[in-house]
């Protein structure tokens, strides 16, 4: 595995995640259970294939002493992302590693979940996985649908359980699509051109084309990150809220590059989700864009 740091531009938010366990330690009369939350919209423009677009929900419960870290993590819903400016190893961004014993994660029904976006509703399809691992057990919901039902810049509404006092709303802003996050050597048509020592990446501070408007303001930044195949790298390069408008810049070291292979460039942005009886949880909208490289 290559992994690597390099120099970017001062931006202003660090990466990070946070877990929240609840219970006291081992003696207790019952298993203590920490719950969390995740709702994931993804789309994906590539220049050969063209869009696609998908949403997920997974509402778990794992017992003391594991985190709601180690559940997502044992369900595939984590993003272990390296620190800003920093390369790692995709492979080890999600998963449990192989020395360390997988909990055992309960996924709730909770009923029927749906997306509701510019008055259009996409309501998620729930399947019931097998515990062929005694590790996973319950419901996770999905749905691939078209780019409209999901688009890009567009407040969401996340409608979740059956009328009742259990049922319950959360709200979040989704970003741009990284269509305006400028790569060095982009021929136009959907391949970069890789002839500098490094590659050269800029995006707007504020989410916008920068030419245009700026994008609508959220509580926490965009962040912009790299994955590099074939090599199998995974890069943050910065977010993309610099204290106000402008142009942040970072680069990769063409090293990272083998002759010829892809370039997915996202946009992530992270919401936490509050809801009564849910203590942890999280909106995250991942919005890539797939590029073809050749380095010279």
């Amino acid at each position: 595995m290559r992994a690597c740091a390099w120099l970017l531009l001062p931006v202003s938010a660090a990466l990070g995640c946070a877990t929240t366990v609840s219970g006291s330690g081992p003696g207790d009369a019952e298993p203590t259970l920490t719950t969390s939350a995740v709702i994931v919209v993804e789309r994906m423009a590539n220049a050969t294939d063209g869009y696609r677009a998908e949403a997920s929900a997974r509402f778990a419960r794992v017992a003391w002493p594991y985190t709601t870290h180690d559940a997502l993590q044992a369900i595939g819903a984590a993003l272990d992302l390296p620190i800003q400016g920093e390369c790692g190893s995709i492979a080890h961004a999600a998963g449990v590693p192989a020395d360390q014993r997988a909990p055992f994660v309960e996924l709730v029904d909770v009923g029927p979940v749906s997306l509701e976006v510019n008055g259009g509703l996409t309501r998620l399809v729930p399947r019931q996985l097998p515990d062929v691992t005694d590790v996973v057990s319950g419901v996770v919901y999905a749905r691939a649908t078209d780019l409209t039902s999901l688009p890009a810049s567009s407040r969401y509404v996340v409608h979740i359980g059956r009328p009742g006092p259990e049922a319950f709303d959360v709200q979040a802003l989704a970003p741009a699509d990284p269509g305006n996050v400028r790569i060095a050597g982009d021929d136009g048509h959907g391949t970069v051109v890789a002839t500098a020592p490094s590659v050269a990446f800029a995006w707007a501070a504020d989410g916008s084309d920068g030419t245009s408007a700026s994008a609508p303001q959220r509580d926490q930044a965009d962040i912009i990150y790299v994955d590099i195949h074939p090599a199998g790298v995974r890069c943050v390069l910065g977010d993309g809220a610099s204290g106000g408008a402008g142009l942040v810049r970072a680069s990769l070291p063409a090293s990272l590059l083998d002759n010829a292979g892809t370039l997915i460039v996202h946009r992530l942005h992270r919401e936490a989700l509050h809801a009564q009886g849910w203590e942890n949880g999280e909106i995250r909208f991942d919005f890539a864009r797939s590029m073809a490289y050749v380095r010279r």
